[in-house]
């Protein structure tokens, strides 16, 4: 007779547990806070923009619809805070930044924030660069080293009107 009273008792507790590890499990990950993880995505995605000799970093909230809306070329550096030839890259993307000013748009993407933004463009191998024109991906290419700046400046001519 205990058994019959105390089995709802035990049927409650047990669901409880289990709401509860999914939750925990949930917000472990920051996925639930601040919009969710595409909201953590977006801002890992970043306009580089002159003013004066300072470069700033201006999050894109839709990277896709920035690319789409661009009337100008978008060259996109794929990159990662613990990729030593993403960080060699660095100064070159900001230079471009400043030589391209108003000719095309420079995009930082942080692969690791913005994973599923890596995925859909196939940026497997960092550093990746890619050039958008028209809202479509034009050409890509993956590596970096000195040699290599000419190429990516190639890059974003070849789309300048």
């Amino acid at each position: 007779m205990n058994l019959k009273k105390a089995f709802p008792v035990i049927v409650v507790t047990l669901i409880l547990a289990i709401v509860a590890i999914i939750l925990f499990i949930l917000f472990q990950d920051g996925s639930l806070k601040d919009g969710g993880k595409e909201q953590q995505e977006t801002s890992a995605v970043v306009l580089l923009v002159v003013e004066n000799t300072t470069i700033r970093h201006e999050p894109i909230a839709d990277f896709n619809l920035f690319v789409a809306d661009a009337d100008i070329p978008v060259f996109v550096d794929f990159w990662a805070a613990w990729c030593g030839p993403c960080r060699l890259a660095a100064p070159f993307i900001e230079q471009l930044a400043s030589e391209y000013q108003d000719k095309a748009h420079i995009v930082k993407v942080d692969v690791d924030q913005a994973a599923v933004l890596a995925r859909q463009y196939n940026a497997q191998s960092i550093p990746q660069f890619s050039v958008f024109k028209d809202g479509k991906l034009i050409e890509s290419t993956a590596g970096y080293a000195e040699s290599v700046q000419d190429t990516l400046r190639q890059m974003i001519e070849k789309q300048l009107p």
